[in-house]
């Protein structure tokens, strides 16, 4: 804030035209010179001791319509002022009153912009646009500038252009900081990214190894409770196979006197009753005799497990009660036997 004070307590306007009065200085006086015809404003600019940069009038108006809006909401400060206004002449008519100005030659016109701090003279509190100023308006203004270039001297004109340079070197440093944090954001947020896209590709990989085990655990585990179902179904066979053997056993030592259908025809009858033919896949055979005397005959189908290893099990369809001594049938199937 230091160098912006000095900025308006010594004018910019002032040092300028005092640098380069002999030989590139544009005052008001020589806006009419034949061999000049064009709209510029003398300002320091990249390091140059001076430096025509173009303006015009209505540059000049539409940067103090945007002050305007900016004194209006309070935040028109020195260093506002300044930003906006970088490039334009100006000179100091008061302790807190200054005046921009912009010339364009070939309109022979001229405008300045008049800026009121307040009494702090830290914040713009008014500005008034002068739109075609009036010849009393051009000469006042050309007799200020005057003025003040008399009033400074070497020393005063060295130090304000250091300061300018100091100003700008600032400027310089603050943007390539800004650029190289800016720089090394974006990296960080590509190397960022990148290392989330690997954790989420590790993450879909364990994911997916997970799943293969559990798809192979549950493969097992089906396989050895089907090996599991299989031993369980040979035995309950054996056993059944045994108790059959037992029975017809047990038939052949009882008296036979009384018996006038055998176990063959039994099965036959329940053949013929359940219209079971010989090609059929269901079987039909001869189980046990039950407390009283009766054959029991066993209409089931073998269902088969693996066609691999040719497992299989008995999937009964039903029992039949029939009678040793009148051939007569009952479906005894409920009754579990």
């Amino acid at each position: 804030m230091k160098m912006l004070k000095v900025a308006f307590g010594i004018p910019l306007l002032a040092i300028l035209l005092a640098a380069c009065s002999d030989e590139t200085s544009e005052t008001v006086s020589q806006k009419e010179e034949p061999t000049e015809k064009s709209t510029a404003v003398h300002t320091k600019e990249n390091g140059n001791r001076t430096a025509v940069k173009e303006s015009s009038p209505n540059t000049l108006q539409t940067k103090a319509s945007t002050i305007k809006k900016a004194v209006n909401s309070k935040e028109a400060d020195r260093d506002y002022l300044l930003n906006v206004m970088n490039g334009y002449q100006y000179i100091q008519v008061g302790d807190n009153q200054y005046i921009y100005y912009g010339i364009n030659q070939e309109q022979n016109v001229f405008c300045m912009m008049e800026v009121n701090f307040d009494a702090s003279g830290d914040y713009v509190e008014n500005i008034n646009f002068v739109d075609n100023a009036s010849e009393e308006q051009i000469a006042l203004l050309q007799n200020q500038i005057q003025e003040q270039q008399k009033q400074l001297s070497d020393l005063e004109q060295q130090q304000m252009e250091k300061e300018l340079d100091d100003y700008y070197a600032q400027l310089e440093e603050d943007r390539q900081k800004e650029e190289e944090a800016q720089a090394k954001a974006d990296a960080e947020a590509v190397a960022q990214a990148e290392a989330d896209r690997k954790a989420e590709e590790e993450r879909l990989a364990e994911e997916e190894k997970k799943k293969q085990e559990e798809e192979e655990a549950q493969a097992k585990s089906d396989e050895e409770e089907a090996e599991a179902e299989a031993f369980l179904e040979d035995e309950a066979q054996t056993e059944s196979e045994s108790e059959q053997e037992e029975d017809t056993e047990a038939l052949e030592e009882e008296e036979p006197a009384e018996q006038t259908v055998s176990q063959e025809q039994a099965i036959q009858l329940v053949r013929d009753q359940q219209g079971i033919s010989e090609d059929s896949p269901l079987l039909v055979a001869y189980d046990h005799v039950d407390d009283s005397g009766n054959y029991i005959i066993h209409v089931y189908e073998n269902v088969v497990d693996n066609e691999e290893t040719g497992e299989e099990h008995t999937a009964t369809q039903g029992l039949y009660q029939v009678s040793p001594s009148d051939g007569a049938i009952t479906d005894v199937t409920v009754d579990g036997y």
